[in-house]
């Protein structure tokens, strides 16, 4: 892109005062450079990977000028891109009052940030763990993605904000359970979304409150997402590790929470080519989950309902007879994943594309490929309702399997090129 000087000539130029004025507000949300980097990126074209890293670094440390892009920098700062300090001057000017004049984009860019409170009370809490609900639906609903990315984002870097709020010692365990709950929603959101640094960052920022807590089942399902991450990122052993780590003192557990991590562990062995340890954990999270009962877990477990449990289990032994092309395997594996298809809700649309495209994958290497492309074409359809790093990269594997197993089967040569067409060949 063709680089602008917007908004006066102190911005195309070296402005020690300008560099000053982005790096405290920076500084004041927390951000370092790869948050810059994407909250610009999402700003000014919704894509999160638009600014390289660099860059917002050199904006950061004045060695370059932000020229085009400092309406979007003063938009995710809540500056004032019309009120730009000479090179000469203290970058705390402050910003007009009179907002009316501006343009949409610099009227929203004076909003101000919401102040903490000066103590805690109930309903900051209660409105903290509404935020992780609410984003626990959206995630489920849209994919970590885009708006629900950033939303999570500034959402948790408010609510961390409050650990350091004055707080009476009663609502001290609801406060860092609270704020566990939306840091853990955040590293969920930002797994799907495929930054994957984010996510562990906020996995290990909500196990410390939830630890501090000494909130046992939120932890548990903390460190079964960080289980599952490490299977994502081909790390079976840390994998392990988590899952055991989530469940210390197992017996305060409830039987769901139990069968969860569990399948993160028979995925975590299944990533490593162990079938009977995978086999084992599968059947240890069968038993845990045949004594489910629902209304004693908390609401944060209500997604892991039968649907889940199948697509979970499924997945672990997808990746088991994909190395091992055993009937058995094949079979065990497409029957819980057609099962989780058929139940998952469209609520859970999102988890339904997972196993959707697992199902076709598998059929596609080791069944009628016919089959596999109508499976895999309803996938695609579905996927398009959702923006998720993860659901993306499950349409790559199928598309892969095809030109691997069926590249000279037209119709699922043609899935293929769909698939390409949605997603972008650089991928394929």
């Amino acid at each position: 892109m063709e680089s602008r000087k917007v908004g006066g000539g102190n911005v195309g130029k070296k402005n020690p005062a300008l560099t000053d004025l982005i790096r405290r507000a920076a500084d004041a949300r927390g951000w370092g450079a790869s948050h810059l980097a994407r909250a610009v990126g999402v700003a000014e074209s919704g894509d999160p990977a638009r600014v390289n890293r660099a860059n917002a670094r050199r904006w950061l440390t004045g060695e370059r000028a932000p020229e085009y892009w400092w309406p979007y920098i003063a938009q995710v700062l809540n500056l004032d891109p019309t009120n730009i300090p000479s090179a000469t001057e203290h970058a705390d000017a402050p910003a007009p009052d009179d907002a009316g004049a501006l343009s949409p984009l610099a009227a929203l860019a004076t909003l101000s940030a919401p102040e903490l409170p000066c103590e805690i009370r109930p309903g900051d809490i209660e409105e903290v763990q509404q935020a992780a609900l609410t984003l626990t639906s959206w995630h489920n609903l849209h994919g970590g993605a885009g708006l629900v990315h950033q939303s999570s984002t500034a959402q948790l870097a408010w609510a961390a904000r409050l650990l350091n709020v004055p707080c009476i010692p009663v609502l001290h365990p609801e406060l860092f359970a609270a704020v566990a709950h939306l840091g853990m929603v955040t590293g969920a959101v930002c797994f799907d979304a495929f930054a994957h640094h984010d996510a562990r960052r906020a996995f290990a920022f909500a196990a410390t409150c939830a630890e501090e807590a000494g909130e046992w089942h939120l932890r548990g399902k903390i460190y079964s997402w960080r289980a599952r991450q490490a299977v994502w990122l081909d790390r079976p052993d840390n994998a392990l590790t988590y899952a055991e780590v989530g469940a210390v003192r197992v017996e305060r557990l409830t039987p769901t929470e139990r069968a969860m991590l569990s399948t993160a562990r028979a995925r975590a062995h299944a990533k490593t080519g162990d079938a009977q340890a995978t086999l084992t954990a599968v059947g240890e999270a069968d038993d845990a989950f045949s004594h489910t009962h629902p209304a004693d877990d908390p609401p944060w477990m209500a997604y892991y309902d039968h649907a889940q449990h199948q697509g979970d289990t499924g997945h672990a032994l997808v990746d088991l007879a994909m190395a091992t092309r055993d009937p058995q395997h094949v079979k065990v594996a497409g029957e819980r994943l057609a099962v989780a298809t058929s139940l998952h809700a469209d609520s859970y649309v999102r988890s339904r594309v997972f196993s959707r495209t697992k199902l076709a994958t598998l059929t596609m290497a080791t069944g009628d490929p016919y089959e596999a492309v109508q499976i895999g074409t309803t996938a695609l359809e579905e996927a398009a309702r959702v923006r998720s790093g993860r659901a993306d990269a499950g349409l790559v594997e199928l598309a892969r399997t095809v030109k691997h197993e069926r590249a000279t089967v037209a119709v699922a040569a043609e899935l293929r090129e769909r698939i390409a067409r949605t997603i972008g060949k650089g991928t394929m």
